[in-house]
């Protein structure tokens, strides 16, 4: 997972994709003993939602994002930027969106 400032600073210049209900930067790592697969970050504003909106998103974008994990390529680091449009978005279109985002980043591939 993506905490400090500074990890969201390095992707803030990394090539990105967009979706109505999604942006996504990333970036690739150099995989050592201790680098974990796969590191997200999830930003959302107060455009989203109100709090509860905001941390139901993020519950469901993490909860994708473990499940697609094994299929992303090793050593990617995601920040996912949550657009307005998925307040009022299902758990299978928010799927459908990430899973376009990797897949348009090159970051899984086709048959995910």
């Amino acid at each position: 997972m993506l905490r400090t400032p500074a990890d969201f600073a390095a992707l803030s210049a990394a090539p990105g994709v967009t979706t109505p209900l999604l942006g996504v930067r990333h970036r690739i790592i150099a995989v050592t003993e201790n680098t974990a697969s796969l590191r997200i970050g999830i930003a959302t504003s107060r455009k989203v939602g109100n709090a509860v909106v905001r941390n139901r998103i993020r519950r469901r974008l993490k909860s994708i994002a473990r499940e697609l994990a094994p299929q992303v390529r090793p050593g990617a680091e995601i920040l996912i930027g949550v657009r307005a449009a998925a307040s009022t978005a299902s758990s299978a279109e928010l799927r459908a969106a990430f899973t376009e985002c990797l897949r348009r980043a090159r970051l899984v591939e086709v048959s995910a």
